[in-house]
């Protein structure tokens, strides 16, 4: 299918400082709650917020008019009727409609979030300080964990527990989609990479070979407020996401040694969950909801790396550019 991007919008109004593109994971209230929250920035910059969304999430385009000042971009089909089932093929839409986004924003700085994660009322103002001023290509913030019961923190420490303040690190080699912003001129430089989708790890990756900074601060921050999920459908999400990752991680590397950390994901859970507990350890916060969570963590893990192994051999017989 050949996609369609749309033309940046091109208004009277000066360029404003900060674009947000919003990714729609949940919809509904979920996403209600976080465009609230960007419309009611304390202090910020002039912002633009655009909401990317295809046929498969039809009804978003009906909050258009509660948030008249949102830009609502339509992408039409993005997908072939009922081929986007399942968490790998969902992944894959997140990473278009974002690509669409980006080809779409007039901001000099463009920020990513995902409808999850609220940003706190000084969210916009704190990322647009921490670029003035610096050659920091790539800024992340913090992500804060909103939700109660054990499973999510599992899912919480599982995928944001690196993104826990305190932060204060220069050069990071990840930095979260929920909560990053880049300098438009950085995002040219690697334009290519993101032209159809948009994977975090593959462009910030590319940026640090440029030779380009990033960082990660805790002074913008996000608070994650993910809705319940069956057991079921939280373990497959992990088997895709894994996948995704592994293919993009392999991708970066010769098919032998994709084969080679293939073999080597056997391990891979132990080395994961003893990273997970020296760095609660070391932040010295939450610590009581890691124990308990500890269980779901080490479930959570092991279905990630089974990911993550279809995801290297996938990368090793892929064709190459």
């Amino acid at each position: 299918m050949t996609e369609q991007f749309s033309e940046p919008q091109v208004t009277d109004s000066p360029r404003p400082d900060l674009s947000v593109i919003v990714t729609v994971v949940d919809g509904g209230a979920t996403l209600t709650r976080c465009l609230e929250a960007l419309c009611h920035q304390v202090g910020a910059p002039p912002l633009e917020i655009i909401v990317p969304y295809d046929e498969t999430i039809s009804e978003v385009g009906a909050l258009a008019e509660h948030f008249p000042t949102i830009r609502f971009l339509r992408l039409g089909a993005l997908a072939a009727v009922g081929s986007h089932r399942g968490a790998f093929a969902q992944h894959d839409l997140y990473d278009r409609r974002r690509a669409h986004g980006l080809h779409a924003v007039n901001g000099r700085l463009i920020a990513i979030v995902e409808d999850r994660g609220r940003p706190k009322p000084d969210w916009a103002k704190e990322i647009v300080a921490l670029h003035e001023g610096s050659d920091y290509a790539v800024v992340g913030g913090a992500v804060e964990n909103g939700a109660n019961s054990v499973l999510l923190w599992a899912v919480y420490f599982c995928d944001f527990g690196r993104y826990q303040p305190p932060l204060d690190e220069t050069d990071p080699e990840y930095v979260t989609d929920v909560n990053i912003c880049y300098k438009r001129e950085a995002l040219d430089a690697v334009s290519d990479l993101w032209n159809q989708k948009y994977h975090e790890p593959e462009i910030n990756w590319a940026l640090r070979r440029l030779g380009r900074r990033l960082y990660l601060s805790d002074r913008p921050i996000v608070v994650e407020e993910r809705i319940p999920i069956p057991l079921t459908r939280l373990l497959a999400e992990r088997i895709q996401w894994g996948r995704v990752f592994g293919r993009i991680r392999g991708r970066q590397t010769t098919r032998l040694k994709s084969l080679i950390w293939a073999a080597t994901t056997p391990v891979i859970p132990a080395i994961l969950f003893f990273r997970h507990l020296r760095r609660q350890l070391r932040k010295g916060r939450n610590i009581a909801e890691f124990v308990r969570a500890i269980p779901a963590i080490v479930i959570l893990l092991h279905f990630w790396v089974l990911g993550e192994c279809i995801g290297y051999c996938e990368a090793a017989v892929q064709s190459r550019r």
